[in-house]
Protein backbone atom coordinates (compact mmCIF):
# COMPACT_ATOMS: atom_id res chain seq x y z
CA UNK A 1 0.00 0.00 0.00
CA UNK A 2 2.69 2.32 0.89
CA UNK A 3 4.90 1.91 -2.38
CA UNK A 4 1.10 2.69 -4.20
CA UNK A 5 0.43 5.25 -2.29
CA UNK A 6 3.65 6.94 -2.87
CA UNK A 7 3.74 6.63 -6.62
CA UNK A 8 0.70 8.19 -6.91
CA UNK A 9 1.51 10.64 -5.08
CA UNK A 10 4.60 11.84 -6.68
CA UNK A 11 3.13 11.88 -9.90
CA UNK A 12 0.20 13.09 -9.72
CA UNK A 13 1.41 16.42 -7.18
CA UNK A 14 5.12 15.97 -6.60
CA UNK A 15 4.56 14.84 -2.95
CA UNK A 16 8.30 13.39 -1.88
CA UNK A 17 7.81 9.69 -0.11
CA UNK A 18 8.46 10.26 3.52
CA UNK A 19 7.61 13.70 3.97
CA UNK A 20 5.43 14.81 6.98
CA UNK A 21 3.36 16.13 4.53
CA UNK A 22 2.84 13.11 2.85
CA UNK A 23 2.72 10.86 5.78
CA UNK A 24 -0.22 13.05 6.76
CA UNK A 25 -1.90 12.67 3.76
CA UNK A 26 -1.30 8.98 3.17
CA UNK A 27 -2.64 8.70 7.42
CA UNK A 28 -5.92 10.66 5.89
CA UNK A 29 -6.14 8.59 2.77
CA UNK A 30 -6.39 5.28 4.79
CA UNK A 31 -9.27 6.85 7.76
CA UNK A 32 -11.28 8.11 4.06
CA UNK A 33 -10.76 4.88 2.33
CA UNK A 34 -12.47 2.93 5.42
CA UNK A 35 -15.44 5.15 5.97
CA UNK A 36 -15.93 5.34 1.72
CA UNK A 37 -18.26 2.61 1.51
CA UNK A 38 -19.46 2.27 5.25
CA UNK A 39 -22.90 3.25 6.39
CA UNK A 40 -23.71 6.40 5.87
CA UNK A 41 -24.20 7.43 9.27
CA UNK A 42 -23.54 11.00 10.13
CA UNK A 43 -22.50 11.08 13.62
CA UNK A 44 -19.03 11.49 15.36
CA UNK A 45 -17.23 8.36 15.90
CA UNK A 46 -18.70 6.41 12.85
CA UNK A 47 -16.43 5.29 10.40
CA UNK A 48 -18.41 7.51 7.60
CA UNK A 49 -18.30 11.04 9.72
CA UNK A 50 -13.74 10.44 9.72
CA UNK A 51 -14.32 9.54 5.87
CA UNK A 52 -15.95 12.93 5.27
CA UNK A 53 -13.80 14.57 7.50
CA UNK A 54 -10.33 13.35 5.77
CA UNK A 55 -11.90 13.37 2.33
CA UNK A 56 -11.73 17.48 3.64
CA UNK A 57 -8.51 17.48 4.64
CA UNK A 58 -7.20 15.82 1.57
CA UNK A 59 -9.33 18.35 -0.52
CA UNK A 60 -7.33 21.30 1.47
CA UNK A 61 -3.81 19.48 0.67
CA UNK A 62 -4.42 19.60 -2.92
CA UNK A 63 -6.00 22.79 -3.09
CA UNK A 64 -3.04 23.92 -0.93
CA UNK A 65 -0.80 22.79 -3.42
CA UNK A 66 -3.01 24.19 -6.66
CA UNK A 67 -2.53 27.50 -4.95
CA UNK A 68 1.41 27.04 -4.36
CA UNK A 69 1.48 26.36 -8.30
CA UNK A 70 -0.49 29.63 -8.72
CA UNK A 71 1.34 31.90 -6.83
CA UNK A 72 4.19 30.45 -8.01
CA UNK A 73 3.20 30.84 -11.37
CA UNK A 74 2.01 34.86 -10.55
CA UNK A 75 5.56 35.31 -9.07
CA UNK A 76 7.83 34.77 -11.83
CA UNK A 77 5.49 35.34 -14.87
CA UNK A 78 6.14 31.86 -16.31
CA UNK A 79 3.57 29.24 -16.93
CA UNK A 80 2.62 26.37 -14.68
CA UNK A 81 5.44 23.26 -15.38
CA UNK A 82 3.68 20.02 -16.25
CA UNK A 83 5.82 17.63 -14.17
CA UNK A 84 3.02 16.04 -12.82
CA UNK A 85 -0.83 15.46 -13.28
CA UNK A 86 -1.38 18.35 -11.22
CA UNK A 87 0.48 20.62 -13.24
CA UNK A 88 -0.97 19.39 -16.89
CA UNK A 89 -4.23 19.99 -15.59
CA UNK A 90 -3.41 23.60 -14.66
CA UNK A 91 -1.76 24.55 -17.80
CA UNK A 92 -4.18 22.31 -20.58
CA UNK A 93 -7.76 22.08 -19.20
CA UNK A 94 -10.54 24.67 -18.40
CA UNK A 95 -11.53 22.92 -15.41
CA UNK A 96 -12.98 25.03 -12.06
CA UNK A 97 -11.39 24.42 -9.25
CA UNK A 98 -14.07 21.93 -7.20
CA UNK A 99 -13.74 19.51 -10.85
CA UNK A 100 -9.72 19.55 -10.51
CA UNK A 101 -10.33 18.97 -6.66
CA UNK A 102 -12.67 15.85 -7.79
CA UNK A 103 -9.98 14.61 -10.56
CA UNK A 104 -7.72 14.68 -8.24
CA UNK A 105 -9.07 12.40 -5.07
CA UNK A 106 -10.74 10.77 -7.58
CA UNK A 107 -7.42 9.49 -9.36
CA UNK A 108 -5.86 9.13 -6.04
CA UNK A 109 -8.44 6.68 -5.22
CA UNK A 110 -8.83 4.98 -8.69
CA UNK A 111 -4.75 4.80 -8.98
CA UNK A 112 -3.94 3.76 -5.66
CA UNK A 113 -6.27 1.69 -4.23
CA UNK A 114 -6.73 -1.18 -7.40
CA UNK A 115 -2.90 -1.36 -7.84
CA UNK A 116 -2.29 -1.94 -4.26
CA UNK A 117 -4.86 -5.05 -4.09
CA UNK A 118 -3.42 -6.13 -6.92
CA UNK A 119 0.03 -6.39 -6.01
CA UNK A 120 -0.87 -8.01 -2.63
CA UNK A 121 -2.69 -10.69 -4.15
CA UNK A 122 0.37 -11.39 -6.97
CA UNK A 123 2.48 -12.22 -2.84
CA UNK A 124 -0.29 -13.93 -1.64
CA UNK A 125 -0.54 -16.19 -5.03
CA UNK A 126 3.01 -16.30 -5.64
CA UNK A 127 3.70 -17.27 -2.12
CA UNK A 128 1.66 -20.64 -2.93
CA UNK A 129 3.55 -21.07 -5.89
CA UNK A 130 7.08 -21.77 -5.84
CA UNK A 131 7.79 -23.11 -9.25
CA UNK A 132 6.22 -19.47 -10.30
CA UNK A 133 8.54 -17.81 -8.29
CA UNK A 134 11.93 -19.50 -9.41
CA UNK A 135 10.64 -18.97 -13.01
CA UNK A 136 10.16 -15.14 -12.38
CA UNK A 137 13.34 -15.07 -10.45
CA UNK A 138 14.91 -16.94 -13.48
CA UNK A 139 13.60 -14.09 -16.06
CA UNK A 140 14.73 -11.11 -13.83
CA UNK A 141 18.12 -12.36 -13.46
CA UNK A 142 18.39 -12.64 -16.71
CA UNK A 143 17.53 -9.28 -17.34
CA UNK A 144 19.70 -8.34 -14.64
CA UNK A 145 22.67 -9.92 -16.01
CA UNK A 146 22.64 -8.59 -19.49
CA UNK A 147 21.96 -5.21 -17.78
CA UNK A 148 25.19 -5.42 -16.32
CA UNK A 149 27.05 -6.54 -19.14
CA UNK A 150 25.93 -3.41 -20.83
CA UNK A 151 27.16 -1.24 -18.15
CA UNK A 152 23.88 0.48 -18.10
CA UNK A 153 22.71 2.19 -14.48
CA UNK A 154 20.05 -0.57 -12.23
CA UNK A 155 17.26 1.29 -13.43
CA UNK A 156 14.78 -0.27 -15.44
CA UNK A 157 13.77 1.12 -18.72
CA UNK A 158 10.63 0.04 -21.38
CA UNK A 159 13.08 -2.19 -23.28
CA UNK A 160 13.93 -4.13 -20.34
CA UNK A 161 10.15 -4.34 -19.67
CA UNK A 162 9.23 -5.92 -23.03
CA UNK A 163 11.25 -8.92 -21.80
CA UNK A 164 9.36 -9.64 -19.16
CA UNK A 165 7.28 -12.05 -20.78
CA UNK A 166 6.43 -14.55 -18.02
CA UNK A 167 5.80 -11.65 -15.49
CA UNK A 168 3.21 -10.61 -17.36
CA UNK A 169 1.76 -14.16 -17.60
CA UNK A 170 1.58 -13.77 -13.42
CA UNK A 171 -0.01 -10.42 -13.49
CA UNK A 172 -2.80 -11.86 -15.89
CA UNK A 173 -3.60 -14.35 -13.76
CA UNK A 174 -2.90 -12.70 -10.80
CA UNK A 175 -5.83 -9.98 -12.18
CA UNK A 176 -8.02 -12.71 -13.51
CA UNK A 177 -8.25 -15.16 -10.18
CA UNK A 178 -8.23 -12.16 -7.90
CA UNK A 179 -10.77 -10.30 -9.48
CA UNK A 180 -9.88 -6.54 -8.13
CA UNK A 181 -12.43 -4.80 -9.86
CA UNK A 182 -15.49 -7.16 -9.46
CA UNK A 183 -18.14 -5.39 -11.84
CA UNK A 184 -18.96 -1.86 -12.73
CA UNK A 185 -22.28 -0.03 -12.97
CA UNK A 186 -23.60 0.79 -16.46
CA UNK A 187 -27.57 2.35 -17.22
CA UNK A 188 -29.30 1.72 -20.38
CA UNK A 189 -30.05 5.30 -22.12
CA UNK A 190 -33.02 3.00 -24.51
CA UNK A 191 -34.61 -0.21 -24.27
CA UNK A 192 -32.31 -2.99 -25.15
CA UNK A 193 -33.37 -6.51 -26.05
CA UNK A 194 -30.01 -8.74 -25.42
CA UNK A 195 -29.96 -12.45 -25.64
CA UNK A 196 -33.91 -12.94 -25.25
CA UNK A 197 -34.04 -10.14 -22.17
CA UNK A 198 -35.36 -6.89 -22.21
CA UNK A 199 -33.10 -4.14 -20.13
CA UNK A 200 -35.73 -1.21 -20.38
CA UNK A 201 -34.76 2.10 -20.69
CA UNK A 202 -33.06 3.65 -17.24
CA UNK A 203 -32.39 0.46 -15.93
CA UNK A 204 -29.10 -0.73 -14.06
CA UNK A 205 -26.95 -3.38 -15.53
CA UNK A 206 -23.95 -4.71 -13.52
CA UNK A 207 -21.36 -6.59 -15.40
CA UNK A 208 -20.01 -9.21 -13.09
CA UNK A 209 -16.61 -10.23 -14.22
CA UNK A 210 -15.94 -12.57 -11.64
CA UNK A 211 -18.40 -14.91 -13.54
CA UNK A 212 -16.47 -14.22 -17.04
CA UNK A 213 -12.82 -15.12 -14.94
CA UNK A 214 -14.01 -17.85 -13.08
CA UNK A 215 -16.21 -19.53 -15.90
CA UNK A 216 -15.06 -23.44 -16.07
CA UNK A 217 -15.96 -22.81 -19.94
CA UNK A 218 -13.64 -20.40 -20.66
CA UNK A 219 -10.90 -21.67 -18.64
CA UNK A 220 -9.58 -24.66 -17.50
CA UNK A 221 -9.30 -25.58 -13.70
CA UNK A 222 -10.31 -21.73 -13.22
CA UNK A 223 -9.76 -21.56 -9.54
CA UNK A 224 -6.22 -22.29 -9.82
CA UNK A 225 -3.32 -19.73 -10.05
CA UNK A 226 -1.65 -21.33 -13.33
CA UNK A 227 0.04 -18.03 -15.02
CA UNK A 228 1.40 -20.79 -17.49
CA UNK A 229 -2.22 -20.55 -19.33
CA UNK A 230 -1.01 -17.29 -20.45
CA UNK A 231 2.08 -18.11 -22.19
CA UNK A 232 2.42 -17.64 -26.51
CA UNK A 233 0.84 -20.70 -27.93
CA UNK A 234 -2.77 -22.85 -29.19
CA UNK A 235 -4.93 -21.10 -26.12
CA UNK A 236 -8.68 -22.87 -25.43
CA UNK A 237 -11.21 -22.67 -27.87
CA UNK A 238 -12.92 -19.81 -25.37
CA UNK A 239 -10.13 -17.96 -24.33
CA UNK A 240 -9.57 -15.68 -27.27
CA UNK A 241 -13.46 -15.05 -27.10
CA UNK A 242 -14.29 -10.94 -26.60
CA UNK A 243 -14.99 -10.34 -23.37
CA UNK A 244 -13.27 -13.56 -21.93
CA UNK A 245 -10.79 -11.44 -19.84
CA UNK A 246 -11.50 -7.74 -18.49
CA UNK A 247 -9.96 -6.73 -15.18
CA UNK A 248 -9.91 -3.58 -16.33
CA UNK A 249 -13.21 -3.19 -18.07
CA UNK A 250 -13.65 -2.60 -22.07
CA UNK A 251 -15.01 -0.61 -24.90
CA UNK A 252 -14.83 3.17 -24.44
CA UNK A 253 -14.48 3.03 -21.07
CA UNK A 254 -11.71 1.11 -20.62
CA UNK A 255 -9.52 1.83 -17.46
CA UNK A 256 -6.91 4.59 -18.70
CA UNK A 257 -4.31 3.27 -16.04
CA UNK A 258 -4.82 -0.44 -17.28
CA UNK A 259 -1.11 -0.01 -18.54
CA UNK A 260 0.75 1.83 -15.67
CA UNK A 261 -1.24 0.03 -13.51
CA UNK A 262 0.35 -3.29 -15.53
CA UNK A 263 3.87 -1.64 -14.81
CA UNK A 264 3.80 -0.76 -11.44
CA UNK A 265 3.11 -4.58 -10.81
CA UNK A 266 5.71 -5.68 -12.86
CA UNK A 267 8.58 -3.30 -11.20
CA UNK A 268 7.85 -4.23 -8.22
CA UNK A 269 7.58 -7.95 -8.77
CA UNK A 270 11.24 -7.43 -10.56
CA UNK A 271 12.69 -5.85 -7.03
CA UNK A 272 10.86 -8.79 -5.27
CA UNK A 273 12.22 -11.32 -6.81
CA UNK A 274 15.67 -10.48 -6.89
CA UNK A 275 15.95 -9.22 -3.30
CA UNK A 276 14.11 -11.38 -1.37
CA UNK A 277 12.45 -14.48 -0.62
CA UNK A 278 9.19 -14.58 1.67
CA UNK A 279 6.76 -16.47 3.20
CA UNK A 280 2.99 -15.92 5.30
CA UNK A 281 3.45 -14.99 8.75
CA UNK A 282 -0.04 -16.17 9.93
CA UNK A 283 -2.78 -18.16 7.19
CA UNK A 284 -4.61 -15.55 5.42
CA UNK A 285 -7.13 -15.40 2.66
CA UNK A 286 -8.58 -12.82 0.73
CA UNK A 287 -12.16 -11.17 1.47
CA UNK A 288 -14.74 -9.19 -0.28
CA UNK A 289 -17.19 -6.13 1.40
CA UNK A 290 -17.35 -4.49 -1.20
CA UNK A 291 -13.52 -4.32 -1.75
CA UNK A 292 -10.92 -7.23 -2.23
CA UNK A 293 -9.17 -7.02 0.88
CA UNK A 294 -6.99 -9.89 3.31
CA UNK A 295 -8.63 -9.49 7.22
CA UNK A 296 -5.43 -9.43 8.59
CA UNK A 297 -3.60 -7.41 6.38
CA UNK A 298 -1.41 -10.28 4.90
CA UNK A 299 1.65 -10.32 7.13
CA UNK A 300 4.28 -11.83 5.55
CA UNK A 301 7.96 -13.04 6.94
CA UNK A 302 10.67 -11.69 4.19
CA UNK A 303 14.43 -12.53 3.91
CA UNK A 304 16.76 -11.00 1.99
CA UNK A 305 18.35 -13.42 -1.17
CA UNK A 306 21.87 -13.73 -0.13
Amino acid sequence: MQFTFNLMAKHIMSMEPGKPETEKLKREYITFMKGVVSAPLDFPGTAYRKALQSRSVILGVIERKMEERQHKVHDICDEVEEDDLLGWVLKQSDLSTEQILDLILSLLFAGHETSSVAITLAIFFLEGCPKAVQELREEHLAIARFKKQEGRESKLNWEDYKKMEFTQCVINETLRLGNVVRFVHRKALQNIRYKGYDIPCGWKVLPVFTAVHLDPLLYNEPQQFNPWRWQKGPSPPNMTMTGSFMPFGGGPRLCAGSELAKLEIAVFIHHLVLNFHWKLAEPDNALVFPFVDFPKGLPIKVHILT
